[in-house]
């Protein structure tokens, strides 16, 4: 069966300009550090792993995204911030640190806002 908020949630992203796009996927993956969180936190082992894969996922795509020859020094500070996050998430994994998960999401919500101040210039 179909899950409504999972097709309004597609049909969110497929029509929203580029950046909108972004800015979504930063949502995604910033419900996906709580419920990391959330799910070390109710000892669910299950939630923890299948969340981390998911914001891997994420972080790995939006990486894969960046434009080093138009993006020039932005592209490469990103490029260096999304590979401190990767590493930084296999610390919360072996460890289960809901701090660092913490700051991780502290992280990309600051970057999520550079990217909503980018979308309301244009």
């Amino acid at each position: 069966m179909v899950n409504p908020y999972d097709t309004y949630v597609k049909t969110s992203v497929e029509t929203a300009s580029p950046i909108k796009q972004i800015v979504l996927i930063y949502d995604k993956a910033i419900t996906l550090m709580k419920f990391t969180i959330e799910s070390i936190k109710n000892n669910d082992l299950k939630g923890k792993i299948d969340s981390l894969y998911e914001i891997e996922t994420i972080i790995n795509a939006l990486d894969s995204f960046l434009d080093f020859e138009k993006g020039g020094e932005i592209a490469q500070n990103l490029h260096k911030i999304y590979q401190f996050i990767l590493d930084q998430l296999i610390t919360v994994n072996l460890k289960n640190d809901t701090k660092l998960m913490e700051d991780l999401i502290e992280i990309m919500e600051i970057l999520k806002e550079g990217w909503e101040e980018i979308e309301k210039k244009i």
